[in-house]
């Protein structure tokens, strides 16, 4: 009968508490995390690390085209609302001013959630015209591929 005290009110808040404080801790770090990505806004990351692109030229075969100026990618809301990251591979072609022109889906994931958004990106980019003894000329078969991460995904 001794070994079995009846629960105290002290021996029961005791008995809840965790006293070991590397669990403490590690619960403490979590809920941080928690926060700090409900907090956090979505960022996007288009697919321009090296800001050069291969593409192709006729009658010389592929070549490297650079990338000069960009806006930057809308994250669409409902994939915000959502919390959806994903990407789109899109192909296209480089007329002798520079423009992207031609530009297609090749692949998104997930499908067509932010197809719209890539498209409209992709008229925002400008290259270097590509020239071919000294005259600017069309670049085709360019692939860029427009990631959107939501921060904390």
């Amino acid at each position: 009968w001794l070994g079995r005290l009846p629960l105290t009110e002290g021996r029961r808040r005791n008995k809840n508490k965790n006293s070991n404080p590397s669990v403490r801790e590690n619960m403490f770090t979590r809920v941080v995390a928690v926060l700090l990505i409900a907090v956090s806004a979505a960022v996007i990351v288009p697919g321009w690390a090296a800001d050069t692109y291969k593409g192709q030229v006729a009658g010389v075969g592929a070549v490297e085209v650079e990338l000069v100026e960009r806006g930057t990618p809308t994250f669409p809301r409902r994939a915000r609302s959502y919390g959806v990251s994903g990407s789109v591979l899109v192909r296209f072609s480089i007329d002798v001013e520079g423009n992207a022109i031609g530009a297609v889906i090749v692949e998104s994931k997930p499908r067509r959630m932010f197809d719209r958004s890539a498209m409209r990106y992709m008229e925002t980019l400008k290259f270097a015209p590509y020239l071919v003894d000294g005259k600017a000329t069309e670049v085709n078969d360019v692939q860029m591929t427009v990631a959107y991460v939501l921060e904390g995904a």
